[in-house]
Protein backbone atom coordinates (compact mmCIF):
# COMPACT_ATOMS: atom_id res chain seq x y z
CA UNK A 1 0.00 0.00 0.00
CA UNK A 2 1.23 3.61 -0.54
CA UNK A 3 -0.10 7.33 0.41
CA UNK A 4 -1.36 9.38 -2.22
CA UNK A 5 -1.24 13.05 -2.21
CA UNK A 6 -4.18 13.65 0.13
CA UNK A 7 -2.49 11.15 2.71
CA UNK A 8 -4.94 8.18 1.78
CA UNK A 9 -3.62 4.81 1.23
CA UNK A 10 -4.70 3.09 -1.83
CA UNK A 11 -3.53 -0.10 -3.53
CA UNK A 12 -2.07 -0.70 -7.20
CA UNK A 13 -4.36 -3.73 -7.24
CA UNK A 14 -7.93 -2.25 -6.89
CA UNK A 15 -9.83 -1.93 -9.29
CA UNK A 16 -10.84 1.79 -9.91
CA UNK A 17 -13.86 2.90 -12.09
CA UNK A 18 -11.64 3.65 -14.93
CA UNK A 19 -11.03 0.07 -16.02
CA UNK A 20 -11.25 0.76 -19.69
CA UNK A 21 -11.74 3.99 -21.42
CA UNK A 22 -14.07 3.95 -24.79
CA UNK A 23 -12.68 6.84 -27.10
CA UNK A 24 -16.04 9.79 -28.30
CA UNK A 25 -14.17 11.37 -30.67
CA UNK A 26 -10.40 11.16 -32.78
CA UNK A 27 -8.62 12.98 -35.46
CA UNK A 28 -9.27 11.60 -38.87
CA UNK A 29 -6.90 12.95 -41.33
CA UNK A 30 -9.72 12.94 -44.42
CA UNK A 31 -11.40 15.42 -42.48
CA UNK A 32 -8.47 17.13 -40.70
CA UNK A 33 -10.68 17.66 -37.22
CA UNK A 34 -11.50 15.37 -34.13
CA UNK A 35 -14.67 14.06 -35.10
CA UNK A 36 -17.33 11.49 -33.25
CA UNK A 37 -16.23 7.87 -34.05
CA UNK A 38 -17.96 4.34 -33.44
CA UNK A 39 -16.38 1.40 -32.42
CA UNK A 40 -16.35 -1.97 -34.73
CA UNK A 41 -15.17 -5.18 -33.79
CA UNK A 42 -12.42 -6.46 -35.75
CA UNK A 43 -10.90 -9.66 -35.06
CA UNK A 44 -11.40 -11.78 -32.12
CA UNK A 45 -8.11 -12.66 -30.86
CA UNK A 46 -6.66 -15.61 -28.64
CA UNK A 47 -5.99 -13.16 -26.12
CA UNK A 48 -8.71 -10.93 -26.77
CA UNK A 49 -11.06 -8.84 -29.25
CA UNK A 50 -9.36 -5.89 -31.41
CA UNK A 51 -12.26 -3.17 -31.98
CA UNK A 52 -11.51 -0.54 -34.88
CA UNK A 53 -12.55 3.18 -34.76
CA UNK A 54 -14.21 4.36 -37.59
CA UNK A 55 -15.38 8.41 -38.56
CA UNK A 56 -19.02 9.08 -38.37
CA UNK A 57 -18.77 11.37 -40.69
CA UNK A 58 -16.61 9.77 -43.70
CA UNK A 59 -15.99 6.24 -42.56
CA UNK A 60 -12.13 6.26 -42.62
CA UNK A 61 -10.54 4.42 -39.94
CA UNK A 62 -9.02 6.66 -37.00
CA UNK A 63 -7.50 3.74 -34.58
CA UNK A 64 -7.78 0.52 -33.26
CA UNK A 65 -8.00 -0.80 -29.82
CA UNK A 66 -7.16 -4.48 -28.21
CA UNK A 67 -9.38 -5.53 -24.93
CA UNK A 68 -7.67 -7.71 -23.30
CA UNK A 69 -9.16 -10.51 -20.03
CA UNK A 70 -11.78 -11.38 -22.37
CA UNK A 71 -13.41 -15.05 -21.66
CA UNK A 72 -11.79 -17.96 -23.06
CA UNK A 73 -12.70 -18.97 -26.57
CA UNK A 74 -13.75 -22.47 -27.53
CA UNK A 75 -13.58 -23.01 -31.29
CA UNK A 76 -15.02 -26.02 -32.72
CA UNK A 77 -14.87 -27.31 -36.51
Amino acid sequence: MKLDFNGNYWDREEKGQFDQFNATMLYCSKCKEATPVRSRLLLILPDGELHEYLCQYCGSSVGTKTIKGQQNITLVV
